[in-house]
């Protein structure tokens, strides 16, 4: 059996949606029965609810970011959102303690934030699970993995599936529609409410064509002008990895939904040579630029406060590497990162991915 796919006789019992969980149970708990397995997997259905149900931006991310930070080697959970998982454990196995039980806390979670991410909508336009799995992409694309097996497994299979919806979302966003068919208004205007609705339909269906339009002549008129707007000079004229990470944040502004492929080849292009650097590292090797990359996000508590999900923007605005661990940037690594943390932030900000 693939574990990453339902089993048939679970599709019954628990929906055709739902993730068959045994496999990964078996992660903090070796011979489970199926009535402990049962039992987890009710407790995880109200973890994915409560993730999800207080649906303000500044919860979301947190709930991301403390998911994140749970799935690293050596990792737990943050002391509020541990309780509440062990809560929902509790909630169905009185006897549970959560104390000495990280790795079940952690392992559930990531099971719930599937479950989350994988009954939300790809429609392009934010709710609360894109946040999740946006959030999620961000914060675990740039860890080393965990040397728990099973664990590494299922925090991968998070980490694709966080990042193959929002890039499902971002491409639907972007394929242009067809206006729908004239309608000819009557000799007695009888239809005229039919005639302006289909007049509204056609200008809504231009004007999101007209947008991904933009998009794409912005981002190209930028990716040949070497320029830095957030700089103010060219990228040549730039140290190494300033220009690096200047590259990320200035094409960021340009996108209009998270990126895909395409836009990454555009930054990448122009990236320079140079040594690849730990984020602590990083921030002696900015020097005085640092505060100039970071100028638009010192305010910006999302960010500060998340610092799994936004490790580099978290550098560039606060100077601290805190949490960053020993992971190195390539130089490509540091312009794909600056553009996915910048892009992740914008649509964040503007309800869109």
């Amino acid at each position: 059996m693939n574990e990453n796919n339902l089993t048939d006789q679970n599709k019954g019992k628990w929906g055709a949606s739902m993730l068959d969980i045994a496999p990964y149970v078996r992660i903090f708990e070796g011979f489970p029965t199926d009535e402990f397995v049962t039992k987890r997997h009710t407790a995880i259905k109200d973890i994915a609810a409560k993730f999800i149900k207080p649906n303000y931006v500044a919860r979301l991310l947190s709930v991301a970011d403390g998911v994140v930070l749970a799935s690293k080697d050596g990792g737990m959970l943050p002391p509020e959102l541990a309780g509440e998982v062990a809560a929902s454990i509790a909630k169905v196995s009185p006897s549970f303690v959560a104390e000495g039980h990280d790795l079940e806390l952690s392992t559930c979670a990531m099971l719930a934030a599937i479950t989350a991410i994988e009954t939300g909508s790809k429609a392009g336009i934010l709710t609360a699970s894109d946040y999740l799995a946006v959030g999620i992409w961000s914060g675990m694309s740039w860890q080393t993995g965990s040397r728990n097996g099973g664990f590494e497994r299922l925090r991968k299979l998070l980490l694709d599936l966080s990042r193959n919806h929002v890039l499902k979302a971002a491409e639907l966003a972007r394929a242009r529609s067809k206006t729908t068919k004239a309608v000819v208004l009557a000799e007695d205007n009888s239809n005229l409410g039919k005639v302006v609705e289909n007049l509204r339909s056609v200008v809504d269906t231009l004007a999101a064509n007209a947008a991904v339009d933009r998009e794409e002549i912005d981002l190209l008129w930028w990716s040949i002008s070497g320029w830095s707007d957030v700089l103010g000079m060219r990228y040549a004229d730039a140290k190494p990895h300033v220009a690096a990470i200047a590259l990320g944040l200035d094409a960021a502004k340009r996108l209009r939904r998270m990126p895909l492929d395409l836009h990454k080849a555009l930054v990448l292009r122009r990236v320079p040579e140079g040594e690849s650097l730990t984020l602590t590292q990083l921030v002696k090797t900015l020097g005085d630029d640092r505060s100039k990359l970071g100028a638009l996000f010192e305010t910006k508590t999302l960010v500060t406060e998340n610092t799994q999900v936004f490790p580099l923007l978290n550098l560039l605005a606060s100077g601290s590497a805190k949490g960053a661990g020993k992971s190195a940037f390539s130089m490509s690594d540091l312009a794909s990162r600056a553009l996915l943390e910048a892009v992740t932030f914008d649509v964040i900000e503007r309800r869109e991915v």
